[in-house]
Parts: C-alpha cells; structure tokens; sequence
C-alpha cells in the first residue's frame, strides 16, 4: 500500500495534472508534445531530468525518442536511462518505481547508475488500452530526496494521459492507428455532404450516438480519445442528454468491451450499507449479512463501473471512495485486508461539481480524481439542427415509421426540450403509441405547441412527397428568402441559434 501523502501535498499534485491534462487535451503536434510532457513532468516531480521512453509491443526494445532537463533544454539522450530500471518496471506490469522505497533502492548500485552520478530515479509506465507503451524516467544528480513514495499514483496518472496525448496526436499526423479511426473519419465526411439522403442521415451515428452538429463531432472525438486509456472520466451533462450512453460508448470501445458494465446509483447509495454495495462484505459483518458479497467495483471485474449522479454521494461515501481511487484496493465491510480492483470508474454528473465543492457538498481532491477526462455532452436546445436525425431514429424502432408535417417539424425544432433528448424520444412513442403515420402540429404534445415558436409557416400540402431532410431544406431555404438573404433574422425566424442554421446551410448546400 502506498504510503499517503498530507492532504495539501496531495491536492496540489491534484491541481497540477489537472492543469496539465486541460492542456493538452486538444489535438497537438507531436514533437512539441514530447517536449511538453518532459517539461511538465520534471517540474511535477521536482527532477533534474527526464525521459521519455517507447517501448516495442513485439520485441520489447526501448527507444529514448527524448530528454529534457529542468532548465527545459534539450539533452543527448543515448545512454543516459538505465536498461535495468526500464525493465524492473515493465516486468512488475506498471507498478512503477522509485529509490525512496526500500524494494528499489537497490538500483542505485547499478553500474550504470553509479557511473552517471544519479542519486534519485522515479519511473512509471504509459498504458493504453491495458498495454504499456513506454515509460516516464526522471532522475536526480544532486538530490537523494526528489521523489515519493506517494508521488507514483499521480506519476502514473500523468503517464497515461501523457501517452493518450501522444497517440492523438499521432492518429491527427498520419502516423497512428486505432480501431475507431476510420469510422470516425468516415462519419464526418457523411455530416458534411451536402444534402445527404433520408438513408445516409438515418446511419449519422457513432455507436449509439446520433447527431451531426460540431458540437456532436466534437463529443464524438473526445469518446474515442477517452476510450484509449483506463483512467477515470466524468461526463457532464443536463438530464437526459444521453450520459449513460456515452459511458457505455466507451466501455465499448475500450480495451475490454467483452468485460462487465456495472451501473451504480449514487442518489440511492446510504452511508451504511453503501459501503457494502461499492465495496462489498463479508459474512456476518453486519445484522442481515448472511453471505458474502463481492461488492460493485469488484464485481465489474476488468470492465467498467459507472457512478451515476456522482453529485448525489453522501459526503461520508465520498471520502471512502477518494480512498479505493487513491489506492486501487477497496476494504469490504468487516474484512481484515483490503483487496484490489481492476475496472475504470466512470462518472456522470447533472450538476455543477465545482460549485458544490465551494458549497461544501463535494471534496474537492474527489473531484479531481474522478475529473481526469472531462466529456461535456451538450444539450438538445444546442443543437436543434439535430432534431430531424433523432427523429428518423426514433421512429425507426417503431412499426410504423412517423412522418412530421413541415409545421410539425418546425414546432420540433423550435422547442427548447428542457428534458432534451429523453424528452423527444417520449414524444415520439407517445405520437406512435396513437397509431398516427403523418403527425400535424396539433397532434403534438401542449407544450411544444404553445412553446415558443415559428412565427410563419409554407403550407403543409407543398411539402408532401418529400423525404424529411427535403423539407428541412426547403424550410430554411423559405426562412432565408423571407429575411432577404439576413442568417441573423432567419434564425431567429426558424427559432434556432445562429450556429445551428450555419451548420444547416452548409448541410444543405444553401451557403
């Protein structure tokens, strides 16, 4: 077990990663992230310097693609690693190491070692997708005390991330490859066709995921990035915009789709035998124990467990799960030893943490355990250009496929969906559980026939025999001649943002 470090210690390497990884978060070029990592992890770790080591799948060979020091110049980086620290920690499959520990202090006396003058070393493994593709190494030539213990978690985390940064980048230069890739690649070449057909804008989907807007491209991007490594993510959303969605998106296409999904709901886990749900018991721990229970986060195996509605957990919860995090080994109720767990931890939130951290409903070191990947998921009212594909979705499932009138849709496309994408997918099996095919405005629900709407409308009989992207077409097209050509006023005519009908004429050929 790992020595703990003091909770200022420990809040500020927090703060320091998580600045970090929202740094590199978008799409970077590759060379100037090898030097970023090294500059950033030196500094971290308070080392002389560093190196970034990959290591070969196939043959197992090292390969020093770069050196830093702590003034952030560029080393010679031949011969400056030593081979037996590199392979101590791929041969304990990523636990890592450090001087500082009693088990390791022994490297020290390597030949190698003692001929550079290092007096300190830390090295940590970069995983994705459970396999290790290199390692971190920073070291010390004037220093015997740099490096912790307690430091290797958050060296870890920030070789991970470090190594997901780095793949992504490769992928945008050409030079990687991931399962996922292409379908991506491919997906965004549909959502820019012009007009595509009622077909092609039926299959705009990425898994489970509908949409073609950016700010779906952009989701969309951050679940394939995300679901190359392991680390804790936490997906942010309003109430029913699809989050559990897109956690099982990345338990999907992550390194172990085939393992279990386990869904906890943290508004229904209470102090007492909340314990026993995440972690478990054993027999007799408490009145009613009868058996033993594994508990979630082991019974999820090597899959994935996702807390859902992590702004729910009871204070009291929160502190026992800041420590399984800290540690990777839950203590079932009553159990001598604690026991270690292997499934990534997804949470999702319809809250604003940071605000109940200032509240004091929340910690705030639990926030950025669990806020290692962010993936916002935007809301409906943001993306009503979206609204005709989710359509097509829904009532695909249905025996008989819906067919909106023009004046239908527009209410459709106006509405500001507070309940978002659950509450157009209720609509839609309401409207079917009626046994109406073409659905008129007046069929639809009160509230999006007395929300805010369109203020005009082309007669419905002009439109019929049309695919429903023909309409939306026609219906934007109709809004621009109306305003004089004015994207500003037509917008606010068709009752979507300004974006949105960008992202429309482009669709559409209509720009």
């Amino acid at each position: 077990m790992v020595t703990q470090p003091s909770p200022e210690r420990e809040l500020r390497w927090l703060r320091r990663v998580h600045e970090f990884l929202d740094r590199i978060a978008g799409d970077r070029d590759q060379s100037l992230l090898y030097q970023e990592v090294l500059d950033t992890a030196v500094e971290l770790a308070e080392a002389e310097r560093g190196f970034l080591v990959e290591v070969d799948a196939e043959s197992g060979d090292v390969d020093v693609r770069a050196a830093r020091g702590f003034t952030r110049e560029t080393l010679a980086a031949e011969s400056q690693v030593s081979q037996t620290v590199v392979e101590r920690v791929l041969d304990r499959e990523g636990g890592g190491l450090v001087t500082s520990r009693e088990d390791d202090a022994d490297v020290l006396d390597v030949s190698s070692v003692v001929r550079r003058q290092v007096l300190a070393i830390a090295c940590v493994p970069m995983r994705l997708r459970g396999e290790i593709r290199g390692v971190l190494y920073l070291d010390h030539r004037a220093r015997t005390d740099p490096f912790h213990e307690a430091d290797l978690p958050y060296l870890r985390l920030f070789a991970d991330q470090a190594a997901l940064a780095l793949e992504t980048a490769a992928l945008r230069s050409g030079q990687g490859q991931h399962a996922h890739h292409d379908e991506l690649r491919q997906f965004e070449a549909s959502a820019r066709e012009p007009s595509p057909s009622a077909e092609r804008r039926a299959g705009l989907r990425y898994g489970s995921l509908v949409g073609a807007c950016p700010a779906m491209t952009d989701l969309f991007k951050l679940v394939e990035r995300a679901a190359r490594t392991n680390v804790p993510a936490l997906i942010m959303g309003e109430s029913g915009t699809g989050k559990e969605h897109v956690a099982r998106e990345l338990h999907a296409r992550g390194p172990r789709p085939r393992e279990p999904f386990v869904t906890a709901s943290c508004a229904a886990l209470e102090p007492g035998r909340g314990v026993s749900e995440l972690f478990g018991h054993v027999e007799g721990a408490f009145t009613g124990a009868i058996g033993a229970r594994a508990g979630l986060f082991r019974e999820a195996g090597r899959g994935t467990l996702l807390l859902d509605g992590v702004e729910e957990l009871h204070l009291q919860l929160q502190a026992t799960l800041l420590r399984a995090l800290q540690e990777s080994e839950v203590r079932p109720l009553g159990a001598d030893f604690p026991q270690p767990f292997h499934c990534r931890v997804i949470a999702t939130t319809s809250g604003d943490l940071r605000e109940r951290v200032a509240k004091g409903l929340f910690r705030e070191d639990l926030l950025y355990r669990l806020d290692v990947l962010r993936i916002p998921i935007p809301p409906l009212r943001d993306r009503l250009e979206d609204v005709p594909l989710l359509v097509e979705h829904f009532t695909a499932r249905e025996e008989k496929p819906l067919r909106p009138t023009p004046r239908a849709l527009r209410l459709l496309m106006s509405y500001t969906w507070p309940g978002n994408v659950r509450q157009l997918e209720n609509e839609i099996r309401r409207l079917s559980a009626l046994g109406v095919r073409d659905v008129s405005a007046q069929q639809l629900s009160e509230e999006l026939r007395t929300g805010e709407g369109l203020t005009s409308a082309a007669p419905e009989t002009s439109f019929r025999g049309m695919t429903l992207a023909e309409v939306e077409r026609e219906l934007v097209k109709g809004a621009l001649e109306a305003c004089g050509g004015n994207k500003a006023q037509a917008a606010r005519q068709l009752g979507v943002p300004r974006t949105s009908l960008y992202t429309l004429l482009q669709r559409h050929g209509l720009s």
